[in-house]
């Protein structure tokens, strides 16, 4: 039987390069030619730089699976060159084959000679998919006993540390790709200039500067950063507990894991048993008596400090601040938080976090936390209780789950009487052309009859889906909209206006987003204006609407935009 191919390749970020590419596809065409198969061109795809550990952020594949649902499928099978271009997760790899199997569309690794319509098909891929997974364990311990080698002969096994520059040591009677010598490890070398930055940071926070003060004075004498970005108090936190400037090289105090659902590395604490620590005297910058000092005056700070517990309830006090995590700076985009305050009289302020912290934003204007929950409150009540507003968001709604869909019925993913009976006639076809082979005794009659039992398994449950099956009919999906928005609405106002601080900031984060408070003058006084929208998720996951607090990309509201937050008198 002639199979319409489609093409799917992939190379490594890590391992590979793009010519890995034209080789899987040279090797997949090949193949192709030799069994007599067509390829459907528009369906040779490839995800390129992209790791195999996970199917997140593989737009190719996605593409595919999403083309193998529809019922007009434009291809019968999926080529790879090999198991681990497919994926290297086992069960990634099963599921998306089982995926790919129930739309009708099979898989087959050129390299491997592995079909998955065979009947061996599924167990052959679990075992080259747990080969293709256990590579990836294997190169990460080779990997990590490379770099602790490195570390244990006073070498640099990371990437660039301010105050330093790294040197490679290379090896000239080896020589790598395009003729470059090889190199057996990288040292660090002091920058003299960026030394004495160093110096004058730890001098300033030994004499009781604080890490912001020590950033903004920086900024102002214009003394470039780290990677020539503007000093924050983070970077000199950072700069003044890195034990390198100390002479001491700590390995392993971190580890980069993988993240399952998305596929990308996130950086976590490691285990104090699995690091590192190595003297390197050349590696020192800071003299002991200075280092010393200035770490007895950080604990002094942690020991007095706010204990943290991180997201929007990062302290124990922004536990009561209704809407921390929310607000973002007009003129600079970085966050608003608590700058000064609680002093005498109680009151806290709400400020730039970027102008207190590094001095790199204009904006010094602060608000009290009292006032500006209870403007922004009341603002937010007014809008959401507004029958003109209700009616805005329910259209929207209603518009965005009519076009919702639609495009979901285009693209096959609502399931219509008419694709399971298409289905069940292939099936019915198939089973008709497996039972004449049987009676002719052609191929391998073990094969054949599993096969065949197969196919009356799956088209016995595609009866009994099509006995059961009830249209979605489109009217009676909106008809629930106006209902299911006004409760959302009226529930969001109810959780506000409770004293259950924790509840009301989690429904401000998920309808409201991000409030911006921009300084503009009214009247010969600065006051805030706010900018922001309300957004409602609509039943079945289809979409978002939002009920616009301002006017923005064209949308006008039918009430005006709300502003004119007081200041700090």
């Amino acid at each position: 039987m002639t199979r319409r191919c489609a093409v799917y390749l992939r190379y490594s970020s890590d391992l590979q390069r793009d010519a890995s590419i034209e080789d899987q596809n040279r090797r997949c065409r090949e193949f192709a030619e030799r069994e007599g198969w067509n390829i459907v061109e528009e369906y040779v795809v490839a995800d390129r730089a992209i790791s195999g550990a996970a199917v997140a952020g593989r737009d190719s594949l996605l593409r595919l699976i999403e083309a193998a649902k529809r019922k007009d499928k434009p291809f019968d099978c999926v080529l790879i060159y090999d198991t681990s271009r497919f994926s290297r997760d086992l069960s990634d790899l099963l599921k998306n084959i089982g995926i790919l199997k129930f739309h009708g569309v099979d898989v087959v690794s050129v390299a491997e000679r592995i079909d998955s319509a065979q009947p061996m098909g599924r167990r052959l891929f679990a075992l080259q998919g747990m080969d293709a997974e256990q590579s990836l364990d294997y190169l990460r311990d080779k990997v990590r006993r490379g770099q602790e080698g490195q570390v244990l002969k006073g070498l640099n096994s990371g990437g660039k540390c301010y105050g330093y520059r790294n040197v490679p040591i290379e090896d000239l009677s080896r020589k790598m790709k395009y003729g470059r010598p090889a190199v057996l490890g990288v040292r660090l070398e002091i920058i003299h200039e960026e030394a004495l930055i160093i110096l004058r940071i730890f001098k300033m926070s030994a004499d009781g500067i604080g890490y912001g003060q020590i950033a903004r004075q920086l900024n102002r004498d214009r003394v470039p950063g780290p990677r020539h970005a503007h000093w924050s108090r983070y970077s000199i936190l950072e700069m003044l507990r890195n034990e390198r400037y100390h002479g001491i090289h700590v390995w392993g105090r971190t580890k980069k894991d993988r993240n399952p659902e998305t596929g990308k590395k996130v950086t976590r604490d490691a285990h104090p048993s699995g690091q590192l620590r190595v003297e390197v005297p050349e590696w020192r910058i800071v003299p002991e008596e200075l280092w010393q000092a200035v770490q007895e005056r950080r604990e002094r700070l942690n020991a007095s400090g706010v204990h943290r517990l991180g997201g929007m309830q990062r302290t124990e006090r922004s536990r009561n601040y209704l809407f921390s995590g929310i607000m973002a700076c007009g003129p600079c985009g970085g966050s608003f938080v608590i700058c000064a305050g609680g002093g005498k009289r109680g009151y806290v302020k709400y400020g730039c976090h970027t102008h207190k912290q590094s001095g790199m934003c204009d904006n010094k204007l602060m608000i009290r936390q009292d006032r500006l929950e209870a403007q922004l409150l009341a603002a937010i009540e007014q809008r959401l209780l507004n029958p003109a507003n209700l009616e805005y968001a329910v259209k929207r709604c209603e518009e965005e789950l009519r076009n919702r869909l639609a495009e979901m019925e285009r693209q096959g993913a609502v399931i219509t009487l008419d694709s399971l009976r298409k289905q069940q006639q292939d099936l019915t076809a198939r089973r008709a052309r497996l039972i004449e082979a049987i009676e002719i005794g052609g191929g391998e009659l073990t094969s054949l009859t599993q096969r065949l039992r197969e196919l009356e398994h799956e088209i016995r449950r595609l009866n009994e889906a099509i006995a059961v099956h009830r249209p979605v009919k489109v009217d009676t999906a909106v008809d629930g909209v106006r209902e299911y928005v006004v409760t959302s609405i009226m529930r969001l106002g109810e959780m506000l206006k409770a004293e259950d601080v924790f509840r009301a900031k989690e429904a401000l984060a998920k309808h409201i987003g991000k409030l911006v408070l921009t300084p503009i003058e009214r009247d010969g006084r600065q006051v805030y204006r706010v900018s922001g929208s309300v957004s409602v998720q609509p039943p079945a996951d289809t979409g978002k609407c939002r009920m616009q607090l301002v006017a923005r990309d064209g949308i006008e509201p039918p009430t005006p935009a709300f502003s004119g937050l007081r200041s700090t008198d």
